[in-house]
């Protein structure tokens, strides 16, 4: 009997996924054309050498690196972690405290699904004066967002492509993007960002505050380098970003300590 059954199915999903034919994994990860066909259709059983070539070999992700070791049989040293488990919980406070505590500006730790995780005294602000949203598309969908971002024209290509990116990964983001869609908030785009001017290098997005005062700003997002955990990979900080002076000055009364 096959010791490791879902092996075969679990390699070819990560190739495909990767765009690879077995020719090219094969060569990738030292091994033949022939060998890598066998593990696929489990006429041959992985070894703990050609795991540690797959894995160090591919671009994987953590989430497939566990996915080969699972299916393998062997031991499997990248563990499943829930969001309250107590490292990744410590990964988040850690995010937390070394960058959204040193930001001055609205910042932001999200999940796949855009989940707010982690928000510095300023994001919350921020959240507080839009209802109180829990999460970064309802934030940018919301009619009251809307309302205060006067060149809402041009710039809701930015919030389109953007939340695009983030659906692919994330089917709830996904279902608020096509509802979007179908009420036709974004009718618009395609002359945007399909017409005959120039597009710029960024657009800035133009907000009018509360205060009356009006800011430009955009944002940056990232994730931890070194993350080798299927659930904190996901993660990613969010920080904005005034665009000149004066828009720091008017983001710092408003939102600011």
């Amino acid at each position: 009997m096959d010791p490791a059954p879902h092996f075969g199915p679990t390699l070819r999903e990560v190739r495909l996924a990767l765009g690879l034919t077995q020719e090219t994994m094969a060569h990738t990860v030292r091994t033949t054309q022939r060998h890598l066909s066998f593990l696929e259709t489990g006429r041959s059983a992985p070894t703990r050498d050609m795991l540690g070539r797959l894995v160090a070999g591919l671009p994987l992700t953590a989430a497939q690196r566990a996915s080969l070791f699972h299916a393998s049989g062997f031991r499997n040293p990248y563990p499943t972690r829930t969001l309250d488990g107590p490292e990744v919980q410590a990964t988040l406070d850690l995010m937390e405290s070394q960058v959204l505590r040193h930001w001055p500006f609205p910042a932001f730790v999200v999940d796949r699904d855009w989940n707010f995780l982690r928000t510095n005294q300023a994001a919350r602000r921020m959240i507080a004066s839009f209802g109180g949203v829990t999460n970064m598309h309802a934030l940018f969908l919301s009619p009251e967002f809307r309302g205060v971002v006067t060149n809402w024209e041009q710039a809701s290509g930015s919030f389109y492509t953007r939340i695009q990116e983030v659906a692919r990964r994330s089917p709830l983001v996904r279902d608020a993007l096509d509802a979007a869609i179908a009420d036709g908030r974004f009718d618009h785009v395609a002359r945007v960002l399909g017409g005959a001017k120039d597009v710029p290098v960024y657009i800035p997005i133009e907000v009018r505050l509360p205060n009356g005062g009006c800011m430009r700003f955009t944002s940056l997002h990232g994730r931890w380098v070194s993350v080798h955990d299927a659930l904190a990979e996901q993660f990613e900080v969010e920080l904005l970003v005034p665009l000149d002076g004066e828009s720091e000055r008017v983001l710092g009364e408003v939102f600011g300590e």
